[in-house]
């Protein structure tokens, strides 16, 4: 059985987190086949801001994010098991609620 090779994909998430700023971004490997849930699963430590968590964290927030997959929007967590390509780009968008 040959090795199964490996994707890259963008990731990045920006917005605010507990009133922190938040702007974390870099390239992710994953094995082929990988999904959004992959992705984030891996993210934080991949781009090393395992401390911090924000991928983990951007869903835990009272306000839903926005999740872009090649600039075009996607519904979390209906399509949580999306399969990657290599070159994509997720951004996860923590939008500011207020009243």
């Amino acid at each position: 059985m040959p090795p199964r090779s490996n994707i890259r994909i963008t990731a990045r998430v920006v917005g605010h987190i507990d009133g922190e700023s938040v702007n974390a971004s870099g390239v992710v490997e994953l094995n082929a086949g990988g999904t959004i849930r992959d992705l984030l699963k891996q993210a934080d430590r991949a781009l090393g801001v395992k401390k911090q968590k924000p991928f983990k964290r951007a869903f835990r927030q009272g306000v839903r994010p926005v999740v872009l997959l090649n600039g075009d929007r996607i519904e979390l967590p209906e399509e949580n098991d999306r399969v990657l390509s290599d070159g994509d780009e997720v951004s996860i968008i923590l939008t500011l609620a207020g009243g």
